[in-house]
């Protein structure tokens, strides 16, 4: 009985972190969209040296 109680517990617990995380998400999306600087390794063929 005691397992069941903690296991509904710890459910609601999960459930009520989702909503508020989802919550949130949904008001901040007013806000303007940052650029983030993305540095991308080019490839290239150990054998040749020619990009993939």
């Amino acid at each position: 009985m005691d397992q069941i109680v903690l296991n509904s517990t710890v459910a609601i617990l999960v459930a009520a972190a989702f909503l508020t995380s989802a919550v949130s998400a949904l008001r901040s999306s007013d806000r303007s969209r940052q650029r983030v600087p993305v540095k991308i390794r080019v490839q290239r063929d150990r054998n040749t040296g020619n990009r993939f």
